[in-house]
């Protein structure tokens, strides 16, 4: 036995500078990817599992490679190139869009021409050096572990065996947890912050998890037009015909986390957290909608919201709108565009969340207004509702068409702890321990505040005389403690074994209210890609063959529940394959459905922010020679955090009490005797998503 060890030992000395070699490829990796050799080291030292099952996927694939070719520095250096053109990459498409590398820029976008952007013009003085160091000390560590002596056939099949078995071993989690038990998951909402918190090449072994689309084998253009046939509408019609029926204007608002906590009966709440929406479904249609996510996944309700489509028809963690969404695809967007509307997105959070500037486009959206383009008015961390409200209605009030909106909000967003608000307001009593309990005061005061923003739309579009349709709904349900810690202390589940798990914790509230029809007191009882059809149906606004397909079916089959409750809920399974052939042609497939209405999906005039920025008047105080000046823009749609820049230099910029925004300007800037001066607007990643017009003033010093 102790021969046995002492000949491992032996073994293991002459290998392990795989182990040194696969770390340093990393941290190499890791400094292109992140754009900085600093940052590579912090996230060594503060991701230490991560790091090492990055490590245990590359010696992984050196070793393989090295069982096939024999020859152990050769495999390296071809591991280190792949590695070298993938981790550069990334860091040069992240520097450039604000997103890493990812598995489905691969085989999803179908455009060449984008990856070859990503490479353009990236040789640097700094990346030469990087290179010819990383080289240098390689060459060196495999000179001196010997490296280059032959490895026998033995050997080479024990390599590939551990290196297989190591490897499936840290990808399943199974037999051993290494990921579960470190706490490593996909950060799929933010594939910037995955790769941050991961390493570039775990994040992206992490993601092939969800890249996957099973091809459907009775996908056809004749199986489709059946199916559309039933419904009459094969032309995907839905173009601004003439009509005696109001044409209203649509507003579609997602309210983050809104679910109602008032039906947790182990609790009593000091007041009533959302007055208006009780009030309101006593009058109007309202009811439930059974959310396919819990805790998060917003832009995936949104996905079914504005397309129809499903996500139980999609791999479990699919995000369509960082994978899918790579061509138009029909929405209610470009459903009522094509009948006049203007459609405009709405979002209080930052540009490049969830890929939105390119999903919104690819949906039909005319204009986008995110996060970036807000007056900062916050409640806690995040854009308050009112602001959205303002922002809603504001937009109604300066288009000459009728308005499509779809606005999502921010302010209840995760996290719940006291003290998020300013102040809670509303207390909770019952028999819970303290640290839930203040959880829901804190979600009950965000709850507070959605519903002041229901009741502040309603009453604004009541009043305005203006033919109005708006849909409110929750996304999902807040994310209140580990374990549903939160929902089983108010002994509203007993557990993930729950038998109504299903409702209780998928179940979000929403209300459809307008001001042109009767009132009529209605329950919706739906899921959420059905929202859609119900909203046209409504307003009495034309659909399309889709839209009329999901309105028939959901009179039929108003909830789809995951698969494994098909029996027990009685879903019909040949309805269900329909819809999935559908929703399979609009995504993946040749769109034999859409007929010419392809072409007539994406507005080329799309664009970013409230408005065109335009400075029309720039004010400065005569600097005195070698003084500095304030500078004064005015004009229109000037975004409060915005940047003035001065001669292309940016200013430390503030909002004018006018609205327009004001910087002190370096004396430097007034050598020449004028003066250039722009606004630009740059997201969290440093990207301009928004400028202006440059305004030349000329410059008499005193």
């Amino acid at each position: 036995m102790w021969n046995g060890l002492i000949a491992a030992g032996r073994y293991l000395g002459k290998r392990y500078f795989v182990l040194l070699l696969s770390g340093w490829l990393v941290l190499f990796m890791e400094a292109l990817s992140r754009n900085r050799a600093w940052g590579a080291m912090e996230w060594s030292v503060q991701h230490v599992p991560a790091l090492l099952l990055n490590g245990i996927f590359l010696s992984g694939a050196w070793l393989v490679l090295t069982a096939f070719t024999g020859k152990i520095r050769l495999s390296f250096w071809i591991v280190s190139a792949i590695g070298f053109a993938l981790a550069l990459i990334t860091g040069v498409k992240s520097k450039m869009l604000g997103v890493p590398l990812l598995p489905w820029d691969f085989v999803l976008t179908g455009e060449a021409g984008d990856m070859i952007e990503y490479v353009k013009n990236i040789v640097t003085v700094q990346l030469v050096l990087d290179v010819t160091a990383f080289v240098a000390v390689s060459w060196l560590l495999l000179y001196k572990a010997n490296s280059a002596q032959a490895i026998r056939w033995k050997e080479r099949c024990g390599m590939a065996i551990f290196a297989i078995v190591i490897t499936c071993i840290a990808y399943t989690d199974k037999p051993f947890p290494i990921k579960s038990v470190f706490g490593i998951s996909a950060i799929t909402y933010d594939q910037s912050a995955n790769v941050d918190t991961n390493g570039w090449l775990l994040a992206t072994v992490m993601n092939l998890e969800y890249l996957g689309v099973t091809k459907l084998e009775d996908y056809s253009d004749r199986a489709v037009a059946d199916i559309v046939a039933v419904n009459g509408h094969r032309s995907g019609g839905a173009e601004a015909a003439e009509s005696d029926n109001v044409k209203p204007n649509v507003i579609v608002v997602l309210s983050e986390s809104l679910w109602d906590p008032t039906q947790l009966e182990g609790i009593a709440f000091s007041r009533d957290p959302m007055p208006f929406y009780h009030e309101l479904r006593q009058t109007t249609a309202a009811g439930t909608l059974l959310s396919p996510q819990f805790g998060g996944g917003t832009a995936n309700v949104e996905f079914e919201i504005l397309t129809g489509n499903s996500m139980r028809f999609l791999p479990q963690g699919t995000i369509p709108y960082n994978q899918h969404i790579t061509r138009s695809i029909d929405s209610l967007a470009s459903i009522l565009a094509r009948q006049g509307y203007y459609s405009t997105a709405i979002s209080p959070f930052h540009r490049w969340y969830f890929n939105s500037d390119k999903v919104y486009k690819n949906f039909g959206f005319s204009q986008y207004i995110p996060l970036e383009f807000f007056e900062p008015v916050y409640e806690g961390a995040y854009i308050a509702d009112s602001e959205v409200a303002r922002m809603i209605i504001g937009q109604t009030g300066k288009t000459d068409e009728r308005d499509f909106i779809f606005a999502n909000t921010m302010e209840n967003h995760f996290h719940y702890y006291p003290g998020k608000f300013k102040q809670n307001t509303i207390e909770v009593e019952g028999d819970i321990p303290k640290e839930t309990k203040g959880l829901l005061e804190t979600y009950a005061q965000g709850v507070q505040d959605a519903d002041n923003m229901l009741r502040t739309l309603v009453e604004h579009y009541r009043d305005s005389g203006e033919p109005t349709i708006i849909a409110f709904f929750g996304d999902h349900l807040p994310y209140l403690g580990d374990g549903y810690k939160a929902y089983k202390d108010a002994k509203w589940i007993r557990g993930d074994d729950d038998p109504d798990f299903l409702n209780k914790m998928h179940r979000t509230p929403v209300v459809v209210w307008n001001n042109f029809l009767p009132e009529q007191q209605e329950t919706i009882d739906m899921s959420p890609s059905f929202l859609g059809s119900y909203v046209l149906d409504k307003a009495k606004l034309p659909g399309t063959y889709y839209t009329d397909f999901l309105r028939e079916l959901s009179l039929k089959t108003p909830v789809i529940p995951p698969k494994k409750y098909f029996g027990e809920m009685h879903i019909d399974e040949a309805d269900m394959k329909r819809y999935e052939l559908l929703q399979y042609d609009s995504l993946f497939g040749e769109r034999h459905a859409y007929g010419e209405m392809k072409n007539r999906i994406v507005n080329p005039d799309y664009f970013l922010g409230a408005g065109p920025i335009e400075i029309e008047e720039v004010k400065l105080d005569t600097p005195k020679a070698g003084a500095d000046a304030e500078i004064t823009v005015a004009g229109q749609n000037i975004p409060a955090q915005g940047k003035l820049f001065a001669n292309g230099k940016a200013l430390e910029t503030k909002r004018d009490s006018g609205g327009g925004l004001t910087a002190k300007a370096p004396a430097d800037s007034f050598k020449s005797g004028s003066c250039e001066v722009q606004v630009k607007v740059f997201d969290s990643k440093d990207i301009i998503v928004g400028q202006s017009n440059v305004k030349k003033i000329a410059i008499a010093t005193k």
